[in-house]
Order: structure tokens, then C-alpha cells, then sequence
């Protein structure tokens, strides 16, 4: 594809583990549209899920907010759920290395109440 300028998803999920499966395959699906070769899909799968992962366990049993947002040269994927009154976000130590190696940046956040992640994938590749 193209020109994927503006293409933008979100899907609401509860936070059940079980739908990572459902997650993952809406990855794999949005990353075929910047045509990405299989390894880079499936390091966006593999990222899609450490982050999915976090935030369902870091979950109220509130729903958990997945967003992504494909332009010509990056694949941007945030989440977001609401965290328990005074608590804040706690991120496996292999998380972190784990999206080091298959994301192009990562964040986490943990701010009003909210716990929030964001995975970066860059879509070309640096000249």
C-alpha cells in the first residue's frame, strides 16, 4: 500500500488475556499495509503484545484503549487503561528489553490515574 497517510484504528478490549490473540492479528494486520517484510511484522506482533500485556495486567478490569496510526514512514501504537487510586504503572524489566530490540522507540506512563504505553515502528528505512 502506497499511501497509508491517515490510516488510524482503535479497538476497546476487556481486559481479558485471552483476546491478545485478536490483538496480535490486528498488528500483523496493520503492519502488511506499510509493507513491511515478515520480520519486521512480526516484530510489530511481538511488541503489539508485550504492550497489550502490560496494560491488561495492569488493568482495573477496566477496558483497555489500543490505538494504532500508520503514516508513510512510522506505525504508531498506544494504549491506555485506567490504573487503581494511588498505584502507578510497573513494567516488566523484559518488556523493556524486549521492545528495545523489535520497536523503534517505546514509552510508558503512568499519570492521572491512567497506566499509558506507546510503541514506534518505523516504516522505511533510515537513509
Amino acid at each position: 500500500m502506497d499511501d497509508h497517510d491517515g490510516t488510524a484504528l482503535q479497538i476497546v478490549l476487556p481486559p481479558d488475556p485471552r483476546l491478545l490473540r485478536v490483538l496480535r492479528l490486528v498488528a500483523s494486520g496493520v503492519a502488511s499495509l506499510a509493507d513491511l517484510d515478515l520480520a519486521a511484522v512480526e516484530e510489530v506482533r511481538v511488541a503489539v503484545d508485550e504492550l497489550g500485556s502490560t496494560l491488561i495486567g495492569a488493568s482495573t478490569g477496566a477496558s483497555v484503549e489500543i490505538s494504532f496510526e500508520l503514516t508513510h514512514d512510522n506505525l504508531c501504537v498506544e494504549g491506555r487503561t485506567p490504573l487503581e487510586d494511588g498505584t502507578t504503572l510497573v513494567v516488566d524489566p523484559l518488556t523493556d528489553r524486549i521492545l528495545d530490540v523489535v520497536a523503534t522507540s517505546h514509552a510508558w506512563d503512568s499519570s492521572n490515574g491512567m497506566a499509558h504505553g506507546r510503541i514506534d515502528k518505523a516504516t522505511t528505512s533510515p537513509s
